[in-house]
């Protein structure tokens, strides 16, 4: 702990009240890990919308993230009563309560709404993990300039830009670097799903949402169908997010397929290659080194909506880190059970392939800095509540 901040507990020990709010289970994992490491620094009371991993930290949830899980863009309109209440209960929150900060953790489609009317009622707003702006609208980067006191951002390409766009901005790292451990070691997932040690592990990650189980669920279990058929030996093995049932799969497409719960960063870390879908598992399987098929669709409308809005070569956050393809995509109608079985194929077929995707990999590692971005985080969010 640095002088200045040694001095600031000495001379002021009321304890900080944070408002925090973490929509989707990876805000709710990097938001604990947050809340840990501020209550290192001295008393802290936190609230706010807050998932399984920030209860358990002590946050005290005035809205169960779980409530306001959606995907895409019409998923939004079935939840707009949820999102609405939500928000008037952060505001209303925030009248009350007081907070030294209001902390808004990632989830844009929310937070960038949110925080403005934050902003106009008193509170001093602390983003921590920066909406993607560069993806979708990067005018919003100057209007986030009028609303946001500091922002902490977790990929190093992100401070330049927000920082030019007016934005008081500090590249923390990323969060993942501190907590990416597999729940368990290989022998004991190998027992668990009757895997013999010399099988091949093929890890399917359909997402943590019902909708993307959905979309994306079937084509994985087709894929791992043909995938068997030419590697006999392989262990498909879906990763399936807690909260979820299989009964939106067909059930005789799980003939011969290992599910587990609570094991996601197990599969990651020991499968010989992984079909991932888009979003931070992506990251993660890539910063184990696991040679991986990026994939996601989406209903049509949503797709169309995305194609108008968004600027990206690449959707997969390993491409975007690395500024370049390290793995494969494959999106919306190019998302098929033969393209992906291809993939998987390949690098089961060539350990060369394999070797070869793991070490192009590291370069996202590389990118992303050491570890200690939420103990780096809450002393920059300490210091603003200052």
């Amino acid at each position: 702990m640095d002088r200045a901040l040694t001095d600031a507990l000495a001379v002021d020990p009321e304890p900080r009240r944070v408002l925090i709010v973490a929509g989707e289970p990876s805000g709710d994992l990097h938001a604990a890990g947050l809340v840990r490491a501020l209550r290192g620094l001295g008393p802290a009371e936190v609230r706010g919308i807050a998932g399984p991993r920030m209860r358990a930290e002590g946050v005290g949830a005035i809205v169960r993230q779980e409530a306001l899980a959606v995907i895409g863009f019409s998923g939004i309109l079935a939840r707009l009563p949820a999102l609405f209440a939500a928000r008037d209960r952060v505001l209303a929150e925030a009248r009350s309560f007081r907070p030294h900060a209001v902390v808004l953790v990632d989830y844009p489609g929310f937070n960038l709404r949110l925080g403005p009317l934050l902003h106009r009622a008193g509170a001093r707003v602390f983003y921590y993990i920066g909406p993607q702006v560069w993806a979708w609208h990067p005018e919003r980067a100057a209007e986030m300039a009028r609303w946001v006191d500091r922002l902490a951002v977790v990929f190093p390409f992100e401070e330049p830009l927000f920082r030019d766009a007016g934005v008081n901005t500090t590249f923390v790292g990323h969060p993942l670097l501190d907590e990416l451990e597999p729940e368990t070691d290989e022998a004991t997932l190998r027992a668990e799903i009757g895997a013999a040690p010399d099988s091949p592990l093929v890890g399917l990650l359909p997402g943590s949402r019902a909708g993307e189980l959905a979309k994306h669920g079937a084509r994985m279990l087709e894929a791992a169908r043909l995938v068997r058929a030419a590697h006999p030996g392989a262990v498909p093995v879906l990763a399936l997010a807690e909260g979820l049932a299989l009964d939106r799969l067909p059930r005789a497409a799980l003939a011969g397929v290992a599910v587990v719960r609570g094991r996601t960063r197990s599969v990651q870390a020991y499968a010989t290659c992984c079909a991932v879908a888009s979003g931070t598992a992506t990251l993660e399987t890539a910063l184990f080194g696991t040679p991986l098929v990026v994939v996601y669709r989406v209903g049509r409308l949503n797709y169309a909506i995305a194609r108008r809005l968004v600027s990206l070569t690449h959707i997969g956050l390993p491409n975007i880190v690395a500024g370049e393809e390290v793995a494969p995509e494959l999106v919306q109608d190019a998302f098929t059970p033969q393209a992906l079985a291809r993939h998987l194929s390949g690098w089961l077929a060539d350990p060369a392939a394999r070797a070869t995707s793991h070490a192009r990999l590291g370069v996202v590692r590389a990118k992303l800095g050491g570890p200690g971005a939420s103990a780096r985080t809450a002393r920059a969010l300490w210091e603003t509540m200052a």
